[in-house]
């Protein structure tokens, strides 16, 4: 359906900034790409985004149609835990790469969710979990729904719970690691604390079980930095269990992990069309379970 706007304002305003500020449920670097596609037309002539508008402008465009992929769809069974027709919410199984990159150009939970929408609709996921790390996922179906979640997110308005098993006995019930995250320099592949670091990175935990060798932690995120958890963690040397990148030990007590353990247990938000706060839980992989008895 085409969209029209007639710029009613004095002041001289970006193209993109404008469009942004009148369809909030966009972003502005989605009408940058519409603009780029020539695709938004101002006074029946095709623009830049830099263009600044002025009194009496008319601006016409129709949303652009989402249904081509870019991703190759594979048939592989989800974990459901939720559907609409706006978000789809699956519980990812520890060892299923999130993403298709350098390395997994296959088998990955986009290209899993891209096969289960048939090409009724193209799946955006509104975060990641690293590889093996299980739990709950977010993927929005269209734009609109995208842009909205994606500002939830920016604005620390999404809700997120982990259950982590660390190393050794955690002294607290509570606490909170505060400490700023970057790239380490010795390897570009993990993320380490750095007073220099621009990025705050903030953590909440809470004690729910001091085991022989081990603790299991109820944890909160506040900011949503890459290897967050498993870099705080360590900062605070109570390493996450099987995680022998940031130096978790491997076997406690001669029990062995593969993996570490680390999992997405809920997540809540706005939902972008009801506007009612919406939480989504995944139970706790088995592995993680027998850490309970």
């Amino acid at each position: 359906m085409e969209e029209k706007a007639v710029y009613k304002k004095i002041e001289r305003e970006r193209l993109d900034f404008y469009l942004a500020s009148v369809y909030k449920d966009y972003s502005r670097s989605y009408f940058q790409k519409l603009i780029r596609k020539k695709k938004i037309l101002v006074n029946n002539k095709v623009t830049s985004s830099s263009y600044r508008l002025e009194h009496g402008d008319v601006i016409i465009f129709e949303f652009e149609n989402e249904k081509r992929l870019l991703v190759e769809p594979e048939s592989v069974k989800l974990d459901i835990l939720y559907e609409d027709t706006d978000i789809i919410v699956v519980n990812k199984p520890a060892g299923i790469v999130v993403h298709p990159a350098c390395g997994h150009l296959s088998g990955t939970l986009l290209n899993a969710l891209v096969g289960y929408s048939k090409g009724d609709y193209k799946p955006y996921l509104m975060h990641r979990l690293d590889k093996d790390t299980s739990g709950v996922v977010i993927s929005a179906k269209n734009e609109k729904t995208k842009a909205n979640i994606l500002k939830q997110f920016q604005n620390r308005e999404v809700r997120k719970i982990y259950y982590a098993a660390v190393k050794g006995a955690v002294i607290e019930n509570r606490g909170k690691v505060e400490a700023p995250l970057s790239r380490s320099p010795q390897n570009r592949k993990l993320m380490t604390v750095n007073s220099l670091a621009k990025k705050m990175a903030i953590t909440e935990f809470k004690t729910i079980l001091r085991n022989d060798g081990y603790t299991l932690l109820k944890i909160r995120i506040i900011t949503g930095r890459t290897h967050q958890i498993r870099s705080h963690m360590k900062y605070i040397n109570h390493p996450v269990v099987g995680d022998q990148q940031y130096g978790g030990p491997k076997t406690i007590n001669g029990r062995q992990f593969n993996r570490q353990m680390l999992h997405s247990y809920s997540i809540s938000f706005t939902h972008p069309e009801t506007k009612n706060i919406v939480e989504f839980t995944a139970e706790m992989p088995i592995d993680m379970k027998r850490m309970l008895i």
